[in-house]
């Protein structure tokens, strides 16, 4: 019977202490707060065990840590090519657009986005799929002479990344140095399929792999902090980036599999003085994850002197955490507010919050064409569902939802008035916008927008237009389920 009490008096101080967190720890975020309130205090079994492994998506000391590294950075940059690299930094200077913006330059980013200059003189070139991504960046990869930096989300146990890692593991033998980051909640199947110890074994001095937040049972909340960003830079001059992980899933349609197991994905392959923020980025990673200063990792080589190689402007824009908090977030944002003639958005996951789904209806209401291209085919239901709980509202609102058939789509890109656009690896939901550290980059003045626009119109082409009366006449039973779904919203 004493057993049975103290089993109650520590449930009770467990309600008690992670309820004062969840309203503490979201202030301003009441949908959220409310949410783990009602899993904590009405099914604490569960909701206890999930505040644990989901609630902490922001343990402050965690995140302080985070932001001190990110000034330490700046000034160990700001010193590095003050002192080391001058070079560099005027020869990049040249390309940094301050004063004579372009027309159709929205300058609303540029004051909501003050850590990332807009750099001129760059090639992006649109890559459709992992038949298209995989073999430029084997490519580069077997023709690295310096560095290759990789990092991903998912690096999954299979042939493709096999494949990848064992031409990266040939380079790293041949002198390169090699760099891998990947994601403990991503891949965490390759994590435990051993895949990355096949190469850390060997002890190769210049082939390093880590995760960025690695898995602890002491620790569950860090499954929360979750690095979602896709980078392969090669040399300090040509990066790769975009939405497609390391997976068999990427090669779209050529294997024989279930759609569902499919992807179709956009990738870019980025050349121009604007890979050296990219390679930034990237460092800026690794330092943390290293425990090391920048001084101590960074090298001449990593920063090659820049070369005008198209006409595209573009703007790197890094988010999470301690990490340009809500960057993404605030471009999404800018977009809706700032779009004249229209807004197209292309998301595997759409389950933004309820400020972004006013802001999408009040730029339909300003005379915006606002379209929506999601998956009819998604990997994860419930997501899927809480985003059609929200379709009423957007319907109603004038927002046009086009459902794309076929294999699963998992492209993430925003254009904007046809003259810019957005993309990267930030979803446009709550996990992108708050949660996930993400890393996306706008573009202006280049034949990638042409091509991205021709993206959306192909994709509407094997869309169907989602009416208000489906959305209206679904059964009751659909309609519970989507909107039990939707309480997750704040941590899907």
């Amino acid at each position: 019977m004493e057993y049975h009490w103290i089993v109650i008096v520590i449930y009770i101080i467990a309600q008690v202490t992670l309820s004062v967190h969840a309203l503490m720890s979201r202030q301003g975020d009441p949908q959220n707060a409310m949410l783990w309130l009602l899993l904590v205090l009405l099914i604490p079994a569960v909701g206890i065990v999930l505040y644990l492994f989901f609630g902490f998506n922001r343990v402050r000391s965690k995140t302080t840590a985070i932001s001190k590294s990110m000034e330490q950075h700046q000034r160990e940059r700001e010193d590095y090519f003050k002192d080391k690299h001058q070079d560099f930094s005027a020869d990049l200077r040249k390309y940094i657009v301050n004063q004579e913006l372009p027309d159709d330059y929205n300058p609303t980013l540029g004051r909501l986005l003050p850590e990332s200059s807009l750099i001129s003189g760059n090639r992006v070139e649109l890559l459709c799929d992992g038949v298209n991504a995989y073999a430029q960046m084997m490519r580069e990869i077997n023709s690295a002479t310096t560095s290759i930096h990789l990092q991903s989300f998912i690096i999954g146990n299979d042939e493709t990344s096999r494949a990848m890692f064992d031409a990266i593991e040939r380079r790293a033998e041949g002198g390169v140095e090699v760099k891998v980051i990947y994601d403990g909640f991503g891949s965490i199947k390759s994590y435990f399929g051993h895949f990355f110890h096949r190469y850390t074994h060997k002890s190769i001095a210049n082939f390093q792999i880590r995760a960025f937040s690695p898995l602890n049972i002491f620790t569950p909340w860090r499954i929360q902090m979750r690095n979602h960003r896709k980078l392969m830079i090669v040399d300090g001059r040509i990066a790769f980036t975009g939405g497609i992980n390391i997976s068999d899933s990427n090669f779209g349609n050529i294997l024989k599999r279930p759609k569902i197991r499919n992807m179709h994905d956009l990738h870019c392959r980025i050349t121009g003085p604007v890979v050296s923020e990219f390679q930034m980025a990237f460092l800026r990673d690794w330092v943390f994850v290293v425990s090391k200063k920048l001084s101590e990792v960074i090298k001449r080589e990593h920063f090659p002197t820049p070369q005008r190689t198209g006409l595209a402007d573009v703007r790197v824009v890094s988010s999470g955490p301690g990490q340009n908090d809500l960057a993404s977030m605030n471009v999404f944002f800018a977009a809706a507010a700032t779009a004249q003639k229209t807004l197209w958005i292309m998301s595997p996951y759409f389950v933004p919050d309820q400020p972004f789904v006013k802001a999408l209806t009040m730029a339909v209401a300003r005379g915006v064409d606002v379209k929506i291209i999601v998956p009819k085919l998604n990997n994860h239901f419930f997501v899927d569902w809480a985003a059609q709980s929200l379709y009423r509202t957007f319907l109603s609102g004038g927002v046009k939802i086009y459902s794309r058939r076929g294999a699963f789509s998992h492209s993430k890109a925003m254009l904007v008035d046809g003259k810019w656009s957005f993309m990267g690896s930030s979803n446009c939901d709550v996990r992108s916008f708050r949660l996930n550290y993400e890393l996306d980059f706008c573009a202006w003045h280049s034949s990638f927008i042409d091509e991205l626009r021709v993206q959306f119109e192909e994709a509407l082409e094997i869309s169907d237009e989602i009416s208000l009366e489906s959305v209206m006449n679904k059964s009751f039973k659909r309609k519970f389920g989507e909107n039990l779904c939707a309480l997750l919203i704040p941590v899907l």
